[in-house]
């Protein structure tokens, strides 16, 4: 009775595996049981790419979203996987920190790294659920050159040392479960930079 119980229960092991690998296969080539008209193409942005609320005091360029990225997201069908702003995360809303610190200062700490670090893990996570069924993400939008946690600052496809806490935490997470997506940083505090990573955003969407 054992012995019949336990070869039910491998027979049964097999078929779902088997089952899940025939699912991944077929998403990763193309076919799915998914019939509606998905493309399967996204991209990560920090929250305030679509919500300018969520920007320190003094930071906002939009009143309210980013249209430019959003417009090109429009015009080729890109999906939007919006990642939660680090700082709000790690210190409140209004940012608060001890006196003459910076946000930077406060991310950089043991406690801001650990929140950084939580917010990357569950990003990555959401990230392989859609990967691992074959949908592209094709980028991660940071933030300005000086943004404390989501600046960008890319040499030979790595993030430098003074890119923002978060987005080094999030790179960091990414190598460790081997998951290339290239980043973009999004200089809107500077019409003619930015209107350069708009041009790069749409050779990736290309």
């Amino acid at each position: 009775m054992n012995t019949k119980n336990n070869s039910v229960a491998v027979v049964t092991l097999f078929l779902k595996k088997s089952k899940s690998l025939y699912h991944k296969i077929s998403e990763r080539i193309g076919h799915s049981n998914t019939n509606d008209c998905r493309n399967r193409r996204m991209v990560a942005v920090i929250e305030c790419i679509l919500n300018q609320n969520a920007r320190d005091a003094g930071a906002a360029t939009f009143p309210a979203i980013s249209t430019s990225i959003l417009d090109l997201c429009k015009k080729h069908d890109i999906g939007i996987l919006q990642m939660p702003c680090p700082e709000i995360y790690a210190l409140g809303f209004e940012r608060e920190r001890k006196p003459g610190q910076s946000i930077r200062d406060a991310l950089d700490t043991p406690k801001g790294r650990q929140c950084c670090r939580k917010i990357s893990v569950d990003i990555v996570d959401r990230i392989e659920i859609y990967t691992d069924h074959g949908y592209q993400i094709l980028s991660i939008l940071g933030g300005n050159p000086e943004s404390p946690g989501c600046a960008v600052h890319v040499k030979d496809g790595r993030l430098l040392p003074h890119s923002g806490v978060f987005m080094k935490e999030l790179e960091d997470e990414l190598y460790k479960r081997s998951v290339k997506i290239p980043f973009i940083g999004m200089r809107d505090y500077d019409p003619e930079l930015f209107a350069q990573d708009i041009q790069q955003l749409k050779s990736v969407f290309s």
